[in-house]
């Protein structure tokens, strides 16, 4: 007589796999045949979860190599939470292994993308402080201010037009993107009225990049390259998308 963790164990396995269908499983839920409308069930809610969020992965390679993917990552990823919402969690990742060297390579990335937005929507939406928030620091100090920004901000970069066939696949029937487009860098917040993508200069990047990570301005200005026109603008953009929460200095 198996003991009640040791069913349970059985009966989770042998729903991803029937060949894991032993004795123990069969003990679980009887008739045996049930096993099957249990395995299907699992199988599609796994599946559909996947398909929710990667929508525009799955329109690109349709729906019988989803059906594929989504079979081969869930044997090497199961679920391990209550949450649906969380088993795409791993899916760029094995993507990159399981399509490397491919044609489809560069599906791991649009996965990311896909993936940054699942992040982002269930992330914290804090108040944005305005630019006028720069004026309670005397001008000495403005190299060494900190920004915080919102939480739900997401960052990524692609060596392929991941930005591209993400938005041209916002509509039915998109046109396939030219792959020789090159690299795309992005962005993903939650805002009060959606989800925001938004592709961004390489160097806007490396600039707001730099300040997620907790660089200094002056720093991230470095970093970015930018000049005095240039950080205006960068700034400009940073407060104009209600990316900051919170400025403070290094100096206090």
């Amino acid at each position: 007589m198996s003991s009640l963790r040791d069913l349970q164990r059985a009966f989770a396995s042998a729903l991803r796999d029937e060949r894991d269908a032993g004795e123990a499983g069969a003990e679980a839920v009887r008739p045996v045949a049930n096993l099957a409308v249990y395995r299907n069930n699992s199988d599609w809610q796994f599946r559909n979860a996947l398909a929710l969020s990667f929508p525009v992965l799955k329109r690109r390679v349709g729906d019988d190599f989803f059906r594929q993917l989504a079979a081969h990552y869930r044997k090497r990823f199961p679920s391990r939470s209550g949450d649906l919402h969380w088993v795409g969690r791993n899916f760029a990742d094995f993507l990159a292994v399981h399509l490397a060297g491919g044609e489809y390579a560069w599906l791991a990335d649009l996965a990311r993308l896909e993936w940054a937005r699942e992040v982002a929507s269930v992330a914290e939406l804090r108040s944005a402080v305005g630019v006028e928030s720069l004026g309670q620091f005397v001008p000495e100090e403005l190299e060494h201010l900190v920004f915080t920004l919102q939480p739900s901000l997401q960052m990524g970069a692609s060596d392929y037009p991941v930005v591209s066939v993400w938005l041209a696949n916002q509509a039915e029937n998109a046109s396939p993107v030219d792959q020789s487009a090159g690299a795309e860098q992005y962005m993903v917040l939650c805002r009060d009225e959606g989800l925001l993508v938004a592709r961004l200069s390489p160097a806007l990047f490396s600039f707001v990049s730099a300040l997620a990570a907790g660089a200094p301005l002056g720093k991230a200005m470095a970093v970015a390259g930018f000049d005095e026109a240039g950080l205006l603008e960068a700034l400009r953009f940073t407060f104009a998308e209600a990316l900051v929460c919170g400025v403070q200095s290094e100096k206090r």
